[in-house]
């Protein structure tokens, strides 16, 4: 992200964030085409992270409407949190065929989970209205 220095904190969001936004759903769109790993869904996670603590920050700019904004992402984090945790945990029961087969069944659910929130987050006209509200910000 650029910054312009001489500007206040609106303006670089307003010029900034619906890049920034876009970057995101792009990203998103791929982490959610049904062909990538755990590992590669985690990196998701932590763009997500990433992208929902940067906003976060600007609470103060945007004021309470960005919440909204805000609780899908996070939506999309801690389901994918726990998709990692799960993936995590197999190598520890590699021995135990079970408990394995649980962790399995526990994963596609949360993997499921995960495409029905993005199928959501990203349903038509989502981003053109996250680019659009992130270029305007509320009177102070």
């Amino acid at each position: 992200m650029k910054w312009k220095p001489s500007g206040t904190a609106a303006e670089s969001a307003q010029a900034a964030f619906p890049k920034l936004a876009q970057k995101y759903f792009e990203a998103g769109r791929k982490a959610a085409n049904g062909k990538q790993s755990p590992t590669q869904l985690h990196k998701f996670r932590i763009a997500t992270k990433k992208f929902r603590y940067t906003l976060e920050l600007f609470k103060p700019v945007y004021g309470p409407g960005l919440e909204r904004h805000i609780d899908g992402l996070r939506k999309l984090q801690s389901v994918l949190g726990k998709l990692n945790d799960h993936h995590t945990l197999k190598p520890l029961f590699t021995g135990d065929k079970a408990l394995k087969a649980k962790l399995d069944e526990a994963m596609e659910k949360h993997l499921s989970h995960f495409h029905e929130q993005w199928k959501a987050f990203d349903a038509d006209g989502e981003l053109k209205r996250w680019k659009a509200y992130l270029r305007r910000v509320p009177k102070q």
